[in-house]
This record gives structure tokens, C-alpha cells and sequence, in this order.
């Protein structure tokens, strides 16, 4: 569990990082400010881009790393807490981590950030709803009452 912890951790650092760095590298162009006519297709195109990665990360979580139930929603805890304790952080020096913003992109940021947060928490846990586990077949009845039935003392 310890692992899976520190693995699910690392995975939830490198997303938030390469968020970071989209933003830092692409945000002077890709986010609108909030007073624009573009800011809803913008942030509807930037929510579109981080469903898919999310789904992708959640299915690389679920199915390859760690295939019990439950693993890609520990991933969405992680991340979250993780992603959200260093936002804060970005937030507040938000002038030296994006010196090119303007006060809306600022903004659009923040509200982008926001709602990527719930997709962080809502992707997994429907990803891990839709994946199936594998179940082990249950004996056939008459064989579960034939071992029953027999006396392991006799």
C-alpha cells in the first residue's frame, strides 16, 4: 500500500508539473481573458484536453500499474491533494510563476484550474465504475454442497 501510495504520488506531481509547464510555456496564448467573447470556447477547449488526459492517466493507473477496484479513485484523492496544496502556492506567487499574464488570464487560469480539480476527482472514479474486474467462477452448487457434506475427519 506504501507503494502504490508513493507511485500514485509521484504520477500526481508529473501531471501537476506538466500542467504547470503547458501554462508556463503555452498560457500567454491559450487562455483568454474572462471578459473576452472567446474565454468560454477557450476553457471549454482546455477542460476538453484535460478530460482526456485525465481518462488516459486514470486507465494507465487502473489497468496497467495497479488493476484492483478502487486504485484510479486513489489516484484522483492523490492528485487532488497533492496538486492543490502546490496551486496554492502558484496562486499566490502568481506574478513570478506567470509573469506574462495579465490579470484575466490570471483569472482564467484560476477558474481553469478549478474546474480541472472536480475532473480530477470525478474522471477515476468513473473509470474505475467502468472497468471490470475479473472474478474468480463460483463452483456449480451441487459441488459446493458435496464439499460440504464430506467430513475431513473421516
Amino acid at each position: 500500500m506504501l507503494r502504490q501510495m508513493l507511485i500514485l504520488s509521484g504520477l500526481g506531481i508529473a501531471m501537476w508539473a506538466i500542467a504547470m509547464l503547458f501554462f508556463m510555456l503555452f498560457g500567454d496564448w491559450v487562455l483568454v481573458s474572462v471578459g473576452e467573447p472567446q474565454f468560454g470556447a477557450s476553457l471549454f477547449l482546455l477542460e476538453a484536453l484535460t478530460v482526456l488526459v485525465l481518462i488516459g492517466a486514470a486507465l494507465v493507473v487502473r489497468l496497467k500499474l495497479f488493476p484492483a477496484a478502487g486504485s484510479a479513485t486513489r489516484f484522483g484523492y492523490v492528485g487532488t491533494l497533492l496538486g492543490l496544496a502546490l496551486d496554492t502556492f502558484v496562486v499566490w506567487y502568481r506574478e513570478r510563476v506567470f509573469p506574462d499574464f495579465d490579470e484575466g488570464q490570471h483569472h482564467a487560469f484560476t477558474i481553469w484550474m478549478t474546474l480541472a480539480y472536480v475532473f480530477v476527482l470525478l474522471v477515476p472514479l468513473i473509470v474505475d465504475r467502468l472497468v471490470r474486474t475479473k472474478r474468480e467462477p463460483a463452483p456449480p452448487e451441487h459441488e459446493a454442497e458435496e464439499a460440504e457434506s464430506v467430513d475431513p475427519l473421516v
